[in-house]
């Protein structure tokens, strides 16, 4: 598209503008995305890029104060087209368009841009994960908002918005996991940096942030063993206190790989982590409590402990503003069968009426089983269509318009479209050596 955007870039931008400038959700409009990689300018102004520079890009405030960063700025040739005189042209086409909204844009090298006339042009500047650079913008141009416009589903993003009263807010990439931009490779088909998956299931990420922002007490239990956990025991070994040396390169785009089961190898020592935002929680195995653990105690707010692995049901429980609040994981036995929920009691014959099915393996008990998979087929009468399937994994590659799929931690979706008529919709499940499970939803004129 570059090759045509000194032809197309003003029509196009207020095409969109046109498009959607009347929908309640858009609050800003944004005139570019990380796009001063672009201009090598930018790059060598920062002194990020330097052969003799040694430090992480992230987590490194600027190098240089403004001044110097403009004197490296300048001291680039100049080409053809300089990104604030860009800006400038981006933003005044947006504003023929719209005045009653900000113009913002996501800056990856915003200590670059503040100097090089793009900030200029920008009612709001926004950062792309770059909170450690929040200070030094508000110091050295006050005059300019900042807000977080691309960054992780993590504590510590939100942590720095808390801290400065003069940061608006953030946005997470992503809300939902995206296809596209696989980072290692086949068979990835997409990032799993979201705090929903592909399937729409919340992941432990969403857990975290709605433990940030909501007052309502939340509480969410995850398992791991010590030897895949990012965590390390403390000197006496009972004490699951801090990260492994590394640790944070495995998380820095992702959250680190927990599962949501209570199904171990006997004795096994498991590191058991909870996501609250009540100030303690207890844990108990079989009700047996394994101790409390108050929320200030852990920087990353993530409560730990180290468990041996013994089968029953372990349970996290927390009050606060006098209600109780506990979630739990039972030790699943052989997986029994398939259980169909689905998230409305009815279709109309629409053909845009759908429904969300998810299937999820359990127990003889009805416990269910996430730590094994299953391979599940399904069948669809009556006044539906099947239109597609998931298990919401990154690296499941199977296509969505099928009626198979082998399950991801023992769960999969499935979406069924009213096809127009007026019999019942019958959706079955079938998987080898089990029953077959069956849901039936009425067509409601």
């Amino acid at each position: 598209y570059g090759e045509h955007f000194q032809k197309w870039a003003e029509r196009d931008l207020k095409a969109v503008m046109l498009r959607d400038r009347n929908h309640p959700s858009i609050i800003q409009w944004s005139i570019g995305n990380e796009i001063e990689w672009t201009y090598p300018q930018n790059r060598a102004a920062t002194g990020y890029f330097d052969m003799d520079w040694k430090g992480n890009y992230f987590w490194t405030p600027p190098r240089f104060e403004p001044d110097e960063i403009r004197k490296r700025f300048n001291e680039q040739p100049k080409t053809e087209y300089m990104i604030g005189d860009t800006a400038k042209k981006l933003a005044k086409w947006t504003r023929e368009i719209d005045t009653t909204r900000p113009v913002v844009a996501n800056l990856i090298l915003p200590s670059a841009s503040y100097v090089s006339g793009y900030a200029d042009a920008l009612d709001m500047v926004g950062f792309s994960y770059r909170r450690v650079v929040y200070d030094y913008g508000h110091k050295h141009f006050p005059d300019k908002p900042i807000m977080g416009t691309e960054n992780l589903a993590q504590w510590h993003e939100w942590k720095a918005v808390l801290e400065r009263p003069f940061i608006s807010g953030i946005f997470v990439w992503t809300g939902v996991d995206y296809l596209g931009e696989a980072r290692h490779g086949w068979p990835e088909k997409g990032t799993p940096s979201g705090m929903l998956d592909f399937a729409g299931f919340e992941k432990p990420s969403f857990h975290m942030m709605k433990t940030l922002w909501t007052d309502e007490p939340h509480i969410y239990l995850a398992t791991q063993t010590m030897e895949k956990s990012p965590f390390k025991l403390d000197e006496s070994g009972k004490n699951v206190v801090e990260k492994k040396p590394g640790a944070w390169q495995q998380a820095l785009w992702y959250w680190h790989p927990v599962n949501e089961h209570w199904n171990y190898q006997p004795g096994e020592l498991v590191s058991v982590e909870v996501y609250s935002n009540t100030p303690e929680v207890e844990l108990l195995l079989n009700g047996k409590s394994l101790g409390t653990r108050r929320l200030t105690d852990f920087e990353d707010r993530i409560l730990k402990w180290a468990v041996p692995f013994a089968p029953g049901k372990l349970t996290a429980r927390a009050t606060a503003n006098g209600k109780t609040v506990e979630t739990g994981h039972t030790t699943a036995s052989a997986l029994s069968s398939i259980r169909l929920t689905a998230d409305r009691e009815s279709l109309t014959p629409d053909h845009n009426d759908v429904v969300h099915i998810v299937a999820q393996l359990t127990d003889a008990d009805g416990n269910p089983v996430k730590h094994m998979e299953q391979h599940v087929t399904f069948t669809v009468e009556g006044g539906g269509t099947l239109v597609g399937v998931d298990n919401g994994a990154f690296d499941n590659v199977q296509k969505h318009q099928a009626d198979n799929l082998t399950t991801a931690k023992g769960r999969a979706l499935l979406i069924v479209r009213a096809n127009g008529k007026p019999a019942p919709v019958t959706i079955t499940a079938s998987a080898e050596g089990i029953p077959q499970s069956r849901v039936t939803l009425p067509i409601n004129p």
